[in-house]
């Protein structure tokens, strides 16, 4: 059987056997009780313009038909086969989450509520009854890819994810707050007046939106697509586990660039930025396998004569794999924290020494008191070093740390290039860039197995 991406949305019972329609009807009983909340929401969106006094036109007429479009989609969702009012809900919770920052909402419930109403949308659309005619589309199979050890969609590896991208969140949509004027200050503890100056910089100004509350929309969208699909979803839900990885991997380049920025383009540095963009920078190791397990899965089916777009929607299946027992709820947390501290502890030593390393190259200049092109060359340097440091720690991308052999090099080579006369500047250079290309050989031990990408991990 073969899915249009109509399908996703509108579906004729007839084209499933009598075992699937069953299998979809009896879960959509299980949870048609998120649609009566999603209701409850729309009604509380009508109502709240009078009663919070909004005074942004645009927000008002936002809020108001976003209500009454939750009500009508959460009553036609209520039927097992209208997955277009399914999706609708998503859409309308997703434009909640975007709406403040487009129309610069005021303090008050206009940017609270919207912000907290689009969540509960979508976790109550997508999050809990997980994608719209999900048993209808899945196929059986392992949860376990064929060739590995592991299960990259396990909730241990979604979990540090998870409370990562919630950290992040509450950072950005703090700053976000002053940028919006909600509070007079904004707190930095290392760099005086630093984070004022860089959330109020021309940089940030030529953003059409609050940058900050931008960074708050992602970390929460990464929040509710960790969430989404079961342990099996690297394969039942393609589409979550591409969008999810796209928006972490690019999110912590973008993050690395605004740092860049700070000092080059700005002249001070913020504390809160560079906790959000480290933040970003964690989340990807624990990504990128999950992607990589996609991936594998749509070559595999691709082979079997299935396209790349339909498999990116409906998903599919594989051949051999294995099954790994979900772990008990009540011992998820202690176990997943007791895993990931013993994964930091199997992590190479000489990539945590390349990520100092790449820090005390980023504030050298300013410990050692030299600037001009050099010391722009170094903030570049620095930040590109870190991230590729901290990417590699992932087993899947630890081939990257090469790249750190060509910043060394270009470390040593830029006081000649670009010029300097300060003899610190040149032995500073000299010296990082022989330390980064010497640790940037060791491979670091290897634990876990992915099939055919193995020989890739050199």
């Amino acid at each position: 059987m073969s899915f249009s991406f109509g399908n996703l949305f509108f579906v004729d019972k007839e084209m499933f056997s009598e075992e699937k329609q069953c299998k979809h009807e009896e879960h959509h009983k299980k949870t048609a009780w998120v649609y009566y909340c999603t209701m409850v929401l729309g009604f509380w969106l009508i109502a709240s313009p009078p009663t919070f006094g909004y005074k942004v036109p645009a927000m008002i007429w936002s809020d108001i038909l976003s209500g009454f479009f939750l009500i009508a989609l959460s009553y036609f969702a209520l039927k097992p086969y209208k997955l277009w009012a399914q999706w609708g809900i998503v859409f309308v919770g997703v434009w909640l989450l975007l709406a403040p920052m487009l129309f610069w909402a005021e303090k008050g419930a206009g940017f609270q509520g919207d912000f907290l109403i689009g969540t509960l949308a979508v976790a109550f659309a997508i999050v809990i009854p997980r994608q719209p005619g999900i048993k209808l589309f899945a196929q059986p199979g392992p949860n376990v890819p064929a060739g590995w050890n592991y299960n990259p969609s396990s909730w241990n590896q979604r979990v540090p994810v998870i409370l990562f991208a919630w950290a992040g969140f509450f950072v950005a949509r703090y700053m976000g707050a002053f940028q919006f004027g909600f509070i007079d200050t904004v707190w930095d503890p290392f760099f005086g007046d630093g984070t004022r100056k860089v959330l109020t910089s021309d940089v940030s100004h030529s953003f059409p939106v609050s940058d900050a509350t931008l960074g708050a929309f992602s970390y929460i969208m990464d929040v509710l697509f960790g969430y989404a699909g079961g342990t099996h979803r690297w394969r039942t839900m393609p589409w979550v586990v591409i969008i999810f990885g796209i928006m972490i991997i690019p999110l912590g380049i973008v993050s690395i660039t605004l740092v860049i920025l700070q000092p080059v383009a700005v002249g001070h540095w913020c504390s809160l930025c560079l906790t959000s963009a480290m933040i970003s920078l964690i989340m990807i190791p624990f990504t990128i396998d999950e992607v990589l397990a996609t991936i594998q899965m749509m070559k595999k089916e691709k082979k079997r004569g299935k396209s790349y777009w339909e498999l990116l929607w409906f998903g599919g299946t594989m051949e051999g794999g294995s099954f790994e027992e979900k772990k008990d709820p009540s011992t998820l947390l202690e176990h997943t924290l007791k895993e990931v501290s013993g994964d930091i502890l199997l992590r190479p030593w000489n990539l945590f020494i390349i990520m100092l390393t790449g820090m005390w190259v980023m504030a050298a200049p300013g410990v050692l008191g030299y600037t001009g092109t050099i010391a722009d060359s170094n903030h570049l340097a620095g930040a590109i070093v870190v991230t590729f440091a901290v990417i590699a720690m992932s087993e899947v991308a630890r081939s990257l740390r090469f790249l750190n052999i060509l910043f060394g090099l270009w470390l040593i080579a830029a006081p000649w290039i670009l010029g300097t006369e300060n003899d610190t500047a040149m032995w500073n250079g000299i010296i990082t860039g022989i330390v980064l290309i010497a640790l940037s050989f060791p491979k670091g031990k290897v634990e876990d197995k992915r099939g055919s990408f193995d020989k890739y991990i050199v």
